[in-house]
């Protein structure tokens, strides 16, 4: 039965491998067939190439391809990333307004910044933009410098994948990250934070693995510093870790190291915390109700990424042989770091509890890196077969992201940046209104004034109903009482989008946008 799933696996591999290139060429549509419940059964059934008790070869290519393909993997994170500002200098993301805003206005205020900026961005990630921000300009900052971080990252998946499994696993993983389209998203949306604090949770892994105490702690509360989610999962990861060392290993057997690990635990807590100092009420506090909430009533608190439903047809390409490369964890009894991490993204993003879209980010670099245990797995046993899905399933992943590369673009044009610039030209103490959250970061970026945007920063003191009252009344008193709590003079971004309000007149006109200004 074993040697006729095994001949099973083999066969449906292939198989699959070629409709997945297929779908990644267009000649084939995903949502055709359950091609995820395809992968998932795939995946199960390499539970068979596993043996027990017997220690795998590992796989490793020749020295010179090793260097080779390392060489490729990070040319190609690079050209992916340098593509869509070949012929822009925006950067990218609804992001990317937030995080301009945030570091020049703490590198020009210190803590004297906008209350709103402390709970946006972390203490850490301020200060090391602080340091940045006197060498290079913000624009340089938040293009090729999030270039580099994610180069970074991708060596960084590397050396976890190589510790933990084998070079022949890091450099798989490493390859599959460099043509990722969720990668790339992440690059795209601009999610700065979340690729540096990655990097520095899996160093702090890979230092945990080498038994090195010291960089262990000074690479976990780094991710604390930098980033509260990616915190967040280390902290629920590593809590279970530790419990199931208390609880399973023989005290003669683990030496009390546990006692040791719960110590360590508490340093990278307490340390922690105290940068947070000055920034409790504002990065703290607010996210204690909706974590316990989403524990209780599930599905509310998202984050803003791709569905889960989106993402498991974007890894079609590895998904099978993460599947494979966490089973091998599981029968080889490796309940490490990564086995419980990847256990609990699981769980958040399945059962969505808080932020549980933005974990598919973290989700992902898990499954890549248990995807590259699972194709270097395939490989041993079938060296053929295995490079030939390898190779199939690489290209369909490197076609998929190369349709992102080409799609990806900043969310307001050369047109709308040129007109928000206008506002440095208006009184300096005068407010800017923008009713699109599509506008709003750049508003906040580039006008050089204050902003007021629903449900955003600290000049916004109307609450969602107020909001929808503004947009859609046609009522002059009422508009002159709704605005009355703010100080005049007052302008109103429109951008290309209708707008239509008897107290506002066109002040500007370029391109299409509009600036209106409040004359009643």
């Amino acid at each position: 039965m074993k040697s006729i799933l095994k001949s099973t696996f083999w066969q449906l591999a292939v198989v699959y491998s070629v409709f997945v290139i297929l779908i990644s060429v267009n000649l084939f549509w995903k949502y055709t067939l359950h091609f995820e419940i395809f992968a998932v059964l795939l995946g199960i059934i390499g539970w068979f190439l596993i043996e027990n008790g017997e220690k795998e070869n590992k796989m490793e290519f020749n020295k010179y391809l090793h260097y080779s393909l390392f060489v490729l993997a990070i040319v190609l994170i690079f050209v992916f990333r340098f593509v869509p500002y070949a012929s822009n200098q925006i950067p990218l993301g609804y992001d990317a307004g937030i995080y301009k805003y945030g570091i020049e206005n703490f590198f020009e205020n210190g803590f004297g910044m906008d209350k709103w900026v402390k709970g946006a961005l972390e203490p850490g990630f301020l200060y090391f933009m602080f340091v940045m921000k006197l060498f290079f300009s913000t624009d340089f900052i938040l293009t090729w410098l999030l270039i580099l971080f994610s180069i970074f990252l991708g060596i960084s998946v590397y050396f976890f994948a190589k510790e933990y499994f084998n070079k022949g696993t890091g450099i798989i993983a490493l390859l599959i990250y460099s043509v990722s389209a969720i990668q790339f998203k992440v690059f795209e949306l601009m999610y700065y934070k979340n690729i540096i604090a990655l990097s520095l949770l899996l160093w702090s892994l890979w230092f945990l693995k080498r038994n090195n105490r010291l960089m262990f702690i000074s690479f976990a509360v780094l991710v604390g510093i930098f980033h509260r989610p990616t915190f967040f999962i280390f902290g629920l990861s590593y809590i279970i870790f530790v419990l199931c060392r208390v609880i399973f290993v023989k005290k003669e057997d683990g030496k009390n190291r546990w006692i040791k690990e719960i110590i360590d635990g508490l340093i990278i807590l307490d340390l922690s915390l105290v940068f947070y100092i000055g920034f409790i009420e504002e990065a703290i506090l607010p996210l204690i109700y909706p974590v316990a909430a989403s524990f209780i009533s599930p599905g509310n608190s998202s984050g803003t990424f791709v569905s889960f439903f989106s993402y498991q047809f974007s890894t079609l390409a590895y998904l099978p042989l993460s599947i494979v490369g966490f089973l091998y964890l599981l029968k080889k009894k490796e309940f490490n770091m990564l086995f419980f991490w990847t256990v609990i993204n699981v769980l958040i993003v399945y059962f969505q509890f808080f932020f549980f879209n933005r974990f598919i980010i973290h989700l992902d670099i898990a499954l890549i890196i248990l995807a590259g245990k699972g194709f270097s797995l395939t490989i041993e046993k079938k060296r053929i077969v295995g490079y030939t899905v390898l190779t199939l399933l690489l290209f369909s992943t490197f076609f998929v992201g190369l349709q992102e590369v080409r799609n990806a673009g900043p969310l307001i044009s050369e047109y709308d940046l040129d007109l928000i610039r206008e506002f440095r030209n208006v009184e300096k103490d005068a407010s800017v209104m923008s009713i699109s959250s599509e506008y709003s970061p750049g508003v906040l970026a580039y006008s050089g004034r204050k902003t007021i945007a629903p449900g955003l920063f600290d000049e916004n003191v109307w609450s969602e109903t107020e909001w929808q009252r503004f947009w859609n009344s046609k009522d002059k008193t009422e508009i002159m009482s709704l605005l009355s709590v703010y100080e005049r003079p007052i302008y109103l971004f429109a951008g290309t989008k209708k707008f239509s309000n008897p107290c506002f007149k066109i002040y500007s006109e370029k391109n299409g946008g509009k600036i209106y200004k409040y004359e009643c």
